[in-house]
């Protein structure tokens, strides 16, 4: 189970994601070489599969994204499967959404990730997971 994290230029008026116009065109966060660029930047030792899928193993989580873009098409958005429950799999994605210039709506709380959230949306993610792998167990 993955703690899902997204990276777009989102409007910077909205607080809430139920805040964005229905009619919204997100930006570029710039082409594929570039995007792949910054995640290899704020993700050292990053690896890309023939496919355009990138893993990368940090301090006590694991993180896999795909960029299958051509190098010179442009990429709105970028997807963060996290796995782990490290509080640097947070700070990863606040690096990357900061390198991009852009926000990271993470799935734990439902809301923007940002440094001051970071500990709480992590915590919320967790207990959702607990709860979901214990209504699993016989």
């Amino acid at each position: 189970m993955s703690w899902d994290v997204f990276i777009m230029r989102f409007p910077p008026e909205a607080g809430a994601i139920d805040e964005i116009p229905d009619d919204w065109d997100p930006p570029s966060l710039g082409t594929g070489r570039e995007v792949r660029g910054a995640l290899a930047t704020v993700l050292p030792g990053i690896e890309y599969s023939p496919s355009g899928w990138g893993d990368f193993e940090g301090p006590g989580f694991s993180l896999g994204t795909p960029v299958n873009e051509a190098d010179d098409a442009p990429v709105t958005g970028v997807s963060l499967f996290i796995h782990g429950d490290s509080e640097a799999a947070a700070q990863a994605a606040l690096a990357l959404a900061d390198t991009l210039k852009a926000r990271a709506f993470e799935t734990g709380s439902g809301d923007f990730l940002t440094a001051d959230s970071a500990r709480s949306a992590l915590d919320s993610w967790r207990a959702y997971r607990d709860r979901v792998l214990d209504e699993r167990e016989p």
